[in-house]
This record gives C-alpha cells, structure tokens and sequence, in this order.
C-alpha cells in the first residue's frame, strides 16, 4: 500500500551550522574560558592609548569607581567585562610604591602632578645621530647596549609630551606609562627584561630628552634650582606588570648623569663643548 507522503528531512540554513557545530562541540568537555587578567588585556596602539587615558582623568587619591571604569571601556570599544579586572589593575598601579622613597601616585594632589606636560626643545645647530649616541652612549650605561640611533640630520624644534611630572618631599620626578607585553605574567617584568625592552626602543633617548626637557623648565622657574638637589629621577611604568606582592617589578628607575643632561643642553643649544665632541 502507498505509505503516503513522507515527511521531508528538515533543511539547516546556512547560519545555523556554526551555532550547531559550536553546541555539538560543547556537549562533552566545557571549553575553558579565556584568561582575564592585565596580561591578557587587549594589546597593541589603541589598547596602550586607552591606557594612557585612563591616567590622564583620574584622582590619584580617590578610589576607582568602576561605573567610570565601565563607561571608559564602552566609549573605548573594549569589553565591559574587563571592568573588574582593570579596575583592580589601576587600583594596583595607583598604590604600588614607585622607588626607595616609598611614594605612591595615591599620594599626589591634583597640585602635586602635572598631567600631559607640554614641551620644546630647540635645535640651534645641526645634529646628527652620531654626535647624539656618542654623547649618550657615553654617559648612559643603558644607552651603550643599545642599537645605533638612525635619523637624518635635524635641526629647528622638538616638541613632546610627559606623561608625568609630579613632585614629591621637595624633588621633581617625570613617569612615563608604557603598556608593552614582555610576558604572560608579572614574574616576566624583571629589571633585566625591562631594560631590553628600553633598549629595543630607544626609550633611553625619550627618557633623557624628557629630562632635559625638565631641567630647563625647572631651571627657568625656580631661582635656586640644582639638578642634583632637585630632580628626583624618572620612572617607567610598565603597566601589565606592576604587582602589589612584587614591588620590583613593572617598574623601571633611573636617573641620568648631570653631566649628560648639561653636555645634552650645551649640543642642543649649538654650545657644544670640548668634552662633548
């Protein structure tokens, strides 16, 4: 006898099939969740701009308050559910003592701390890479393990930006963020594992252009102004490994010669001396 119609095989669009892979794939084991954690957060140029960010706005001396934090990553396109985690992580950053005085950022006022410092740096005369590495190289152990800067020659006006300049118990520091991944935790983030990393990008020269940059400033302001008495040094955060129970880590500390930054003044202002050259 002639069963009938029979009943036709459903058809799976197209879109469903990854659904339906992906629940097939989850009946057995359950996938585990991906890390959250400062070394896991977004890398890259925007990631570390939204990072820089974040320091720009904030009271040092106030508590994180993570509705902020969670709007911050909406406006920002990140993620929502990196709110705890970030939020932890600044809390980190903020009270981590930053070198041998103890200072922390949550002790500095708004009138401690100058955000975003804006300078220029004149160039009288021509420079060429090689007179300013043999200078730095010369006067910076960091910068005598670094490859050879490689510019064209320059002359007329350098202008940046300090992430930082704050001043503590009398002496003026200048801190700089960086957010680079040296490792997949904080036990990555030794001295020896930053100090590559400034090699690698010359961050010695950023730090001691920095310095200068502040120098003069403080030169200009204050009428008895001395380096040594004054500037208190610089200091770099390397953010993803700054680390509550490992005080040393994630952060890098120097301090450069007065005589490099006065030799760097003199070149910088066409009055290079004798020991210089």
């Amino acid at each position: 006898p002639d069963p009938g119609p029979q009943p036709r095989a459903p058809r799976l669009a197209p879109a469903l099939l990854p659904r339906l892979a992906i629940a097939a794939a989850g009946v057995g084991e359950a996938a585990e969740a991906p890390a959250m954690t400062p070394h896991h957060f977004p890398r890259g140029a925007s990631p570390g701009t939204f990072l820089h960010s974040l320091f720009e706005e904030l009271d040092f001396t106030q508590p994180i308050d993570p509705q902020w934090v969670q709007e911050k990553l909406e406006l920002s396109g990140f993620e929502t559910r990196w709110e705890p985690v970030l939020t932890r992580w600044l809390d980190t950053v903020l009270h981590v003592p930053l070198n041998e005085t103890g200072v922390s950022l949550s002790v500095l006022t708004e009138r401690e701390k100058q955000v975003e410092m804006e300078f220029y740096l004149p160039i009288a005369q021509p420079l060429t890479a090689g007179e300013l590495d043999a200078l730095i190289r010369r006067y910076d152990p960091l910068s005598a393990g670094c490859p050879a800067l490689d510019f064209m020659q320059v002359r007329g006006m350098l202008k940046g930006f300090i992430d930082l300049v704050f001043r503590y118990e009398g002496r003026y520091y200048l801190l700089d963020y960086k957010s680079n991944w040296l490792g997949e935790d904080s036990a990555a983030y030794t001295q020896t594992a930053m100090a590559a990393a400034m090699q690698a990008h010359r961050y010695d020269l950023q730090y001691q252009l920095y310095t200068l940059a502040l120098h003069r400033y403080l030169r200009h302001r204050m009428a008895n102004y001395d380096y040594e008495r004054h500037f208190g040094g610089v200091i770099y955060l390397f953010l993803r490994g700054v680390d509550s129970e490992r005080p040393q880590q994630g952060i890098f500390t120097t301090r450069p010669a007065a005589a490099l930054i006065n030799q760097l003044d003199d070149m910088f202002a066409g009055e290079m001396s004798e020991e210089a050259q």
